[in-house]
């Protein structure tokens, strides 16, 4: 290859590079986007959950009224509240400790895609720099 094709070599590498750089931001940004996306999937999995649980509790309470008794006075409904209140919020930790790794495996990743961006662009120079430096060689000794 003479110094011209070294030249082009050096240009198509930078290009590639910059082209891989901006390939991988997008999938960093994609990465935040669902990052973003699990941490509201999890918000609204909780709420769902605490609305359930109070409709439970609800439901309870009517159960109770209706049997003609007087409402907080019996000892089995408050176990049955008591229970349904502590299976909720162990629902709900749950709920929110798997948002949380969700979200930061996609933080991880997007992570990852940056620092694959800047891989891309080092390789990129360095490929760059390689062929300037055949072309300019190949230029110095007139090979073609």
């Amino acid at each position: 290859m003479g110094a011209a094709g070294y030249a082009i070599s050096a240009v198509m590498s930078l290009a590639a590079a910059r082209q891989a750089q901006k390939a991988y931001a997008n999938d960093a940004q994609a990465a935040m986007e669902q990052a973003e996306v699990a941490k509201i999937q999890a918000d609204q999995e909780a709420i769902n959950r605490t609305a359930q649980l109070n409709a439970q509790l609800a439901r309870i309470s009517a159960s109770q009224s209706g049997g003609g008794v007087s409402i907080g006075t019996s000892g089995s409904f408050q176990a049955l509240k008591k229970n349904e209140v502590k299976l909720a919020n162990a629902d709900i930790s749950a709920i929110k400790f798997m948002g949380l790794q969700n979200r930061r495996k996609f933080q991880l990743d997007a992570k990852s895609s940056k620092l694959k961006g800047k891989a891309a662009v080092i390789t990129g120079v360095s490929n760059a720099a390689s062929a300037g430096s055949k072309a300019y060689y190949a230029n110095k000794t007139g090979t073609t």
